[in-house]
Formats: structure tokens, C-alpha cells, sequence
């Protein structure tokens, strides 16, 4: 990926993260462009242009006068572990074992801890039944990942792939809200600090600077 230019849009929350985690554990220079985010929709003027549904994170790359716009935090992750050639297992099984988890992660677990995050605090009134569903839904979801834990050093199996790096910062978000719900499931707990202890993880989760 010499040569290139990377822009990187987005914003402080578990889904921007994603992007710039992947970005250092990779080692590629990349700039950073905050964009305005304000009750729940980002207000950056034409941003549609580069995210269909004005959505970050987003990637903008340039080279040779050529720009490429890669959106979704998952579609990153994908993208730069197959440009990088990093953090996807190469074996049909292991790879099979890290969509199965990265499909998890971004299609159950992230939309229950985003609807819940929806009704709990940002609902002009409580709905109690939403607000039950999704955490139980929640529990269901990190009960899964943390048996999984137990089983296996990282989600795809004995290697850190894009799986781990997709569920860290909301399992991180939900760590730093209610320690308890991650330290009383000892697979998630375990990997909740082996990740964490990764240099680039700290650093990604800087991005942008507060």
C-alpha cells in the first residue's frame, strides 16, 4: 500500500474506532478528518458523497490523482486486512471461524448494544420493553462471545484477526460503563485485557484525539 494516501472520517465512538485501530495494528500513515456528528447524524455539508447514508467511519484513498472510497467499518476492516494481507487466517477453516464471528460482532451484537445505548439514553422516554429486550440481548450476545473465550484464544482461533479488532471497542464501551458484565465472564475478560495490552489498540482508541 506504498505510495498511497490515506484520509480517514470519522468520529470518537466504538465504530470509528474500528477503523483506526485496524489503521495502526497495520502501521499505515493515514490523516484523520473528524466529522460533525450531532444527535445521532453527521452534519459534515456533502459527506453522502463519500458514506451513501452520511455514515462513519469512511476511508478516502488517493493515488496518482485517483481517489477510492471505502465505507462501514466492517467493509474497512475487510479491505485493508486483504490489502495489508494481515489479521484474515489463510486457511479455508480459520477463515470460515472469522467471518462467522465478525458477522456476529457487526450484524447481532453491535445493532442490540446501539439500540440499547438508543432507548436507555437518548429516548425522550422510556420504553422499559425495549430497554429490557435489548439487554437481555446484549447478555445473550456477550454469553456467546465470552463461551467462545473459552475455547479459543481469540475469536477466529489462535490468531488476532479483524473479528477481535470489530468487537473490541464495544466490548470496551460496555467495560467502562459496567466493568461487571465483562468481568464476570471469564473468556471475555481474559481477552478483554490480552487485547487491550496490544500497543496499537491504546493508540486507535485516541482517534481523533479527545
Amino acid at each position: 500500500m506504498g505510495g498511497r494516501m490515506i484520509t480517514l472520517h470519522t468520529f470518537g465512538t466504538p465504530h470509528g474506532h474500528r477503523a483506526s485501530i485496524m489503521l495502526e495494528e497495520c502501521g499505515l500513515p493515514y490523516r484523520v478528518e473528524q466529522v460533525g456528528f450531532e444527535a445521532g447524524r453527521v452534519t459534515t455539508p456533502g459527506f453522502e458523497h463519500i458514506s451513501p447514508l452520511s455514515k462513519f467511519p469512511a476511508i478516502t484513498e488517493e493515488e496518482d490523482g485517483t481517489q477510492r472510497h471505502i465505507f462501514g467499518s466492517g467493509a474497512i476492516l475487510w479491505y485493508l486486512a486483504e490489502k495489508a494481507g494481515r489479521f484474515l487466517p489463510t486457511t479455508a477453516e480459520a477463515r470460515a471461524d472469522c467471518q462467522c464471528w465478525l458477522m456476529l460482532v457487526l450484524t447481532d451484537f453491535t445493532p442490540v448494544v446501539i439500540g440499547h445505548f438508543r432507548f436507555n439514553v437518548l429516548a425522550p422516554e422510556r420504553i422499559e420493553y425495549a430497554i429490557d429486550l435489548y439487554s437481555e440481548e446484549i447478555a445473550r450476545s456477550l454469553s456467546a462471545l465470552s463461551r467462545r473465550l473459552e475455547e479459543a484464544e481469540y475469536l477466529a482461533g489462535t490468531d488476532y484477526s479483524i473479528a477481535d479488532i470489530a468487537a473490541y471497542p464495544f466490548i470496551d464501551a460496555i467495560f467502562q460503563g459496567d466493568s461487571s458484565l465483562i468481568e464476570q465472564r471469564p473468556g471475555l475478560s481474559r481477552w478483554h485485557k490480552l487485547v487491550s495490552g496490544r500497543p496499537a489498540v491504546p493508540k486507535g482508541m485516541q482517534v481523533p484525539a479527545p
